[in-house]
């Protein structure tokens, strides 16, 4: 078939971003809003060598996990994949999704148990950071289309907190009155370029971040007066300076307009101060329930030395801590080790210990001072574990190793290599922490055998 011909097909998967996977004559199609088991017109876009891209025209068959997406700019917006798939269509999608990855990428067959949901799958993320430009002359905050510059307006977007949203708007409201410039990424030109929210879900403080092009902001003294007596949860106003013109978020460079710069907020009973640029799981429902199947599959005991690799602000490290004899956290961004040693102080946790340091170097350092490790957290950023990584924990020798994953494909890849040293996975988890989305986080046990 060529570009612009029709054709009838049925969906047969999803690929890992959720499009519909529609083969005719042993020859791909993907087509994006299609599920499983659907038959439907579609209609070629693009033919490449060795796979083609369709538009899905209409439905002869429908899915019975099909709903209509709350969202009114979920199509165009892009930033949710799935609200088109109900909620145990998107447990089964995620689920399928961890136990393809590990057998075909990690050729690990183990009982994958079914995907931890939401209850409440909406205003979930604490995190919020938008766009801000100009359409029809007026300001306006929302997402940019994908593969483009252009931004979709969106005043209530259904995964972020409601609080986050109402102040967005209020300031984009304040910047119109006050003629507060956004920045405009095609000239170059204006100042603001992005408003963002933090959200202490336990607490209910704010903090607001104002990303500027510029280093002043004029008639900003007004706006901060006006925002903090509107919201007084909003505890500190802070304004990161980023003169860089590529898609970079944050600048290096901070000032603070009002309060001390942090928040705080609850996990798992600990109190956490929170910086612009700490790293705090997005979720905060989901992500104790991800931390306590963690620790649950770690059977963790008073005389367990344990360490937490990329331990961030040290959330999993002082979760642990209350289990176990001792804890050691390593993390190589420093400014991170500092908040993790302040969260220790705020909780007076003594049993644990922080080091600024490569995280395989620093098992390597353990090891040889004679230090034995019983049980090792991993979770790393996106990218997985390089193979040094992974040959400093198996010289390190845990018992046990608890890998959580914000990306399966990465994990799995790391998981064939330490099987391929004795360590076998007996446990899988997969947990919902970004509902309506394709992202999934996953933990495994690994047994030293």
């Amino acid at each position: 078939m060529k570009k612009n011909d029709y054709f009838y097909g049925e969906c047969v998967d999803l690929t890992y971003d959720g499009q519909g996977i529609v083969k005719v004559d042993n020859f791909t199609y993907f087509v994006k809003g299609m599920l499983v088991g659907e038959t439907g017109k579609l209609k070629v876009i693009k033919v490449l060598k060795n796979y083609a891209i369709a538009r899905l025209i209409e439905l002869d068959q429908v899915s019975k996990y099909r709903t209509e997406p709350q969202c009114s700019v979920f199509k165009a917006c892009g930033g949710c994949q799935l609200q088109h798939i109900n909620i145990g269509g998107q447990r089964k999608f995620k689920t399928k999704r961890v136990r393809d990855c590990l057998e075909r990428i990690g050729n690990c067959h183990v009982l994958v148990n079914d995907c931890i949901m939401m209850d409440d799958p909406w205003y979930y993320r604490n995190k919020v950071q938008m766009p801000i430009g100009i359409k029809d002359g007026h300001l306006v905050t929302g997402f940019y289309k994908q593969k483009s510059n252009q931004i979709i307006p969106c005043d209530n977007c259904l995964i972020q907190n409601k609080l986050s949203n109402a102040i967005t708007n209020r300031v984009r409201e304040l910047m119109e009155e006050l003629q507060i410039h956004p920045y405009d990424k095609m000239a170059r030109q204006g100042n603001i370029k992005h408003i963002l929210t933090k959200h202490g879900y336990h607490t209910n403080e704010i903090m607001l971040v104002l990303i500027s092009f510029q280093n002043k902001i004029n008639n900003i003294e007004k706006l901060v007066n006006t925002i903090t007596k509107e919201y007084p949860m909003i505890k500190t106003v802070v304004q990161n300076i980023n003169p860089r013109v590529d898609n970079v978020i944050l600048g290096d460079q901070e000032v603070i307009l009002y309060g001390k710069g942090y928040i705080y907020d609850y996990l798992l009973d600990n109190k956490y101060k929170i910086s612009l640029k700490s790293f705090y799981q997005i979720n905060p429902i989901q992500v104790e329930k991800l931390y306590s199947k963690a620790i649950e599959f770690a059977q963790l005991t008073n005389d367990d030395i344990v360490l937490d690799a990329y331990c961030g602000i040290g959330t999993i490290t002082l979760s642990l801590a209350k289990y176990v004899k001792k804890v050691y956290g390593v993390e190589i961004v420093e400014a991170a080790i500092n908040d993790a040693n302040n969260n220790a102080k705020l909780n007076n946790i003594d049993n644990v210990e922080f080091k600024c340091d490569d995280a395989g170097k620093y098992m390597v350092e353990l090891v040889n001072r004679g230090q034995h490790l019983d049980v090792v957290f991993v979770d790393p950023p996106r990218k997985g574990c390089s193979t040094e990584f992974l040959d400093y924990l198996i010289k390190a020798n845990p018992k046990k190793i608890i890998y959580i994953s914000c990306d399966v494909a990465t994990q799995a890849r790391d998981i064939k290599y330490l099987q391929e040293h004795n360590y076998f996975v007996d446990l899988c988890q997969p947990v919902d922490m970004f509902p309506h989305t394709t992202h999934i986080e996953n933990i495994v046990r690994l047994n030293r055998v």
